[in-house]
């Protein structure tokens, strides 16, 4: 017996075509509470945080439900790498240090290194050892961190020599005193002994403890001094964003403890003085999934096929997990459902350069070289200062992938996101001189676009300080689908045409009587009527009007008697996005 199927597939034609009501955004990815795996439809910032808790996946899908407004779904990952805390670096009104490096407890080697030059800010040094040697002439590599062990710089980017090596535009410099080389030992300046532009004058040193949400740069400020702890006149404010704001001054109690609202991180002051104006550093990494754990999320989003537009993956990407997101998505379609998912890129690593950054994530694994994510992946390359909705008045260092996921929620398929008469691009930290809340500009580091990220920009005649998105997707340049509205667009009528043409699965056609087992022409101008009705109401009518016209016909020549098959050939004809505008100006004497 057959069985009776429907079937639709999306043609990519490459046709060269430049590069109100909308569904929720299904929002995955890691945070401190909730059940994982478990879809859950929230409309409200305080139901988001009263069942997730905090982390980075409710820190983006709380920026959605801010800018588009509406519910979003969301679906906690495992966390596969629980968040940590770098090391300690301090300044303050004291001089200038590079630092001292200081050997682990257990290193085996006996070369010695040593920092010097004018740090241009704090940093907490780590330096390890990857390749080991027996001497300076074995050139042994090693690979150097400034946050204290949570991102390291490119291995092997500063030689190991005894004169002094430019650690990037630190103003570090690092030489090596001749000496055995051990795999994995390693030494770190971290604390008193971190490099500073201007040393903390106080004695009082902090200590971070605890499991982070999210990735903090934490900054405590002493805001009125004390000679010890018991005075009880101590009191610090808090910034989480690296010092772009703080937040209210709070005392220090003796014994030197304050919880860090809503971060998961304690910092405890030992005994000694407070000075005013010193500040105590710390960058916390967030929580990340693993791909498996990140499949596994997606995957129990198919009991609720039909109910969210696409999905937004909290937390970057490279080439082997944008794999696993594809292959998601291709098993979505394959099960009838046309969706697509919105993604980030790594921000840059701390002390690495924009130009160095660009160029990794551009590049081969695991950077995105060659990638072809179809019509299913848009990955985000620019970050920024976002406007916290969690940690509300605060501007932390985020990819733009959030307010660019509420920007498309927000508008309907059709429309390109960066449309200047939508707006700019609403929850940077204010930017007047156009200068400090966007980290990627597109319109400078072209490369990301030539590699297929997408981002956000200038725009030439819109005031500083406006900044608005690209349309790209991590399609390859001559596909359909390199525009992000040219996916969205197509999703819909995917969804229209394959409800439409299921109605004629078992259906009774006249056929010719001439042999050929052919559909007669009546019963194919019928089908074709019919088809062209439903897909000018999804695409085409207002208040749908998201392509310029479709056309449908029924294939005539299929022998339908001997095959049992119905084919057919719907076309859409999108409509236009202006990405570029070229125009001429000039004194005229009149006429």
């Amino acid at each position: 017996m057959t069985i009776l199927n429907n079937s639709l597939s999306i043609d990519d034609g490459a046709l060269g075509i430049a590069a109100a009501g909308q569904r929720p955004v299904a929002v995955v990815g890691c945070c401190s509470s909730g059940t994982v795996g478990a879809p859950t439809t929230i409309d409200t910032l305080d139901g988001l945080t009263d069942t997730f808790g905090f982390g980075p996946a409710v820190d983006d899908a709380a920026v959605i439900l801010s800018k588009a407004g509406g519910a979003i779904l969301f679906c906690r990952a495992t966390t596969a790498t629980a968040g940590a805390i770098g090391g300690l670096c301090q300044s303050g009104g004291g001089s200038s240090s590079a630092g001292t490096l200081a050997a682990d407890g257990s290193n085996t080697a006996t070369a010695v290194p040593a920092l010097s030059g004018t740090p241009d800010q704090p940093y907490a040094v780590k330096i390890v050892v990857t390749t080991a040697g027996s001497n300076i002439a074995a050139t042994p590599v090693v690979k150097i961190s400034l946050d204290g062990g949570l991102t390291y710089l490119a291995t092997g980017l500063v030689a190991v020599s005894a004169s002094p090596q430019a650690i990037g535009s630190t103003g570090l410099s690092l030489a090596w005193t001749d000496g055995t080389f051990v795999l994995s030992n390693f030494w770190s300046s971290v604390g008193a002994n971190c490099p500073t532009s201007a040393d903390a004058t106080g004695t009082s040193v902090p200590a971070f403890s605890g499991t982070p949400n999210d990735a903090y740069d934490l900054r405590v400020k002493t805001m009125a001094a004390s000679s010890a702890l018991t005075d009880n006149t101590a009191a610090v404010a808090v910034s989480i964003d690296g010092g772009n704001t703080y937040g209210d001054t709070v005392a220090i109690p003796s014994s030197g403890v304050y919880v860090i609202p809503n971060t998961g991180v304690t910092v405890t002051f030992g005994a000694g003085t407070h000075v005013v104006g010193d500040i105590f550093r710390v960058k916390t990494s967030s929580p990340t999934w693993d791909t498996s754990g990140l499949s596994s999320a997606l995957n129990a989003l198919a009991p609720m096929a039909g109910a969210y537009e696409f999905a937004h993956i909290a937390g970057p990407i490279d080439v082997t997990s944008a794999a696993t997101v594809k292959t998601w998505a291709v098993a979505r379609e394959a099960a009838g459902e046309y969706v697509f998912a919105q993604c980030s890129a790594r921000d840059n690593i701390t002390g690495e350069s924009n130009t160095t950054r660009n160029a990794a994530i551009s590049g081969s694994t695991p950077g995105f070289a060659g990638y072809d994510g179809g019509r299913y992946l848009d990955v985000h390359a620019s970050y920024g200062y976002v406007e916290s909705v969690t940690h509300a008045g605060s501007y932390p260092r985020r990819s733009l992938a959030a307010l660019r996921s509420a920007r498309l929620a927000k508008e309907p398929p059709h429309r390109h996101p960066g449309r200047v008469r939508s707006g700019r691009i609403e929850g940077l930290m204010p930017d007047p001189d156009g200068g400090s809340s966007l980290a990627h500009d597109v319109s400078t580091y072209t490369s990301l676009d030539t590699a297929r990220f997408s981002g956000a920009q200038r725009v030439m005649g819109q005031a500083r300080g406006r900044y608005f998105f690209t349309s790209r997707t991590m399609a390859l340049a001559t596909s359909d689908f390199s525009e992000v509205q040219r996916i969205r667009v197509m999703c819909v009528a995917a969804t229209a045409a394959l409800a439409q043409m299921s109605t004629y699965v078992a259906d009774d056609i006249d056929v010719k009587s001439d042999g050929t087992g052919q559909i007669t022409e009546a019963e194919g101008q019928r089908i074709d009527g019919e088809i062209k009705a439903v897909m000018k109401r999804a695409v085409v009518l207002t208040p749908n009007a998201y392509a310029s016209a479709v056309n449908a016909s029924v294939i005539r020549t299929n022998n339908l008697l001997s095959t049992g098959i119905l084919q057919a050939r719907i076309s859409v004809t999108p409509k236009g996005s202006i990405n570029s505008v070229s125009t001429t100006i000039s004194y005229t004497l009149g006429g």
